[in-house]
């Protein structure tokens, strides 16, 4: 049995001008509910931009879990330009990763993780494939990790004697709530690096691909049908 309060990833960005940045994110986060607003930016509090899906109530949260948790990320990239060339490296208690490749790739892999991560309660429903973390994934591999992690919490609930959802329609709908969150979430970008431009790109490139999946995700599913469907009974004996 996996232990979530061992794991964590670890990214190191190393600019070809010789600046370093490091972040050690654990999986499990706890803190309370309402913190000190003298101690985080002002963009941080859950009524700046709150998203219009976002479940939370003023009374009981005064921060944004997302925000809260991206802000230090946020802040060290503000001097760092999305098409800035960088090492990336990313440690797990499992493995490691290098990649050559621009500053972007790399920040939305980590703000991916940190976002699924989170107590938001929508990203939330991400947090076991975020366990799985895969970074610098492609389309097809994030095709593969949402379905097959929505098909296994669907396995999981006729288990329960609940119903299978074989159809994606949760799916579907949990990604159109995440267009409206990172449509939202964005403003709040806006605000914390409003004079650089990766934060902005990263939230963008997450924006796409959430439309992308919520509105063609039977496109990209059909292209990988070949990798699973048994093609052997489809020839003919002689």
């Amino acid at each position: 049995m996996f232990d979530s309060q061992q794991m964590f990833i670890e990214y190191t960005f190393t600019m070809d001008d010789g600046k370093v940045l490091h972040y050690k994110i654990h999986f499990e986060r706890p803190r309370p509910n309402v913190l000190n607003k003298a101690d985080y930016p002002r963009w941080t509090e859950l009524d700046f931009h709150q998203c219009s899906n976002c479940p939370l109530d003023m009374k009981e949260y005064s921060h944004c879990p997302a925000a809260i948790d991206a802000k230090e990320i946020i802040l060290g990239f503000c001097e760092i330009l999305s098409c800035s060339a960088a090492d990336v490296r990313v440690r797990t208690p499992e493995r490691e990763y290098i990649k050559r490749s621009d500053a972007q790739t790399g920040l939305r892999a980590l703000i991916g993780f940190v976002m699924a991560t989170s107590a938001c309660p929508l990203l939330s429903k991400m947090r076991g494939m975020a366990h799985y973390h895969l970074p610098f994934a492609s389309l097809d591999e994030i095709v593969f990790r949402v379905t097959s992690s929505y098909l296994l919490k669907q396995y999981y609930n006729h288990q329960d004697g609940g119903v299978a959802d074989l159809e994606l329609n949760g799916l579907k709908m949990f990604y159109e709530e995440m267009q409206t969150l990172n449509y939202d979430f964005l403003q709040r970008i806006r605000a914390a690096a409003s004079e650089a431009d990766s934060n902005l790109d990263v939230l963008s490139t997450l924006f796409s691909i959430s439309a992308l999946l919520s509105l063609r995700l039977e496109p990209h599913l059909e292209k990988l049908k070949p990798l699973f469907v048994d093609k052997t009974n489809d020839v003919k004996k002689i």
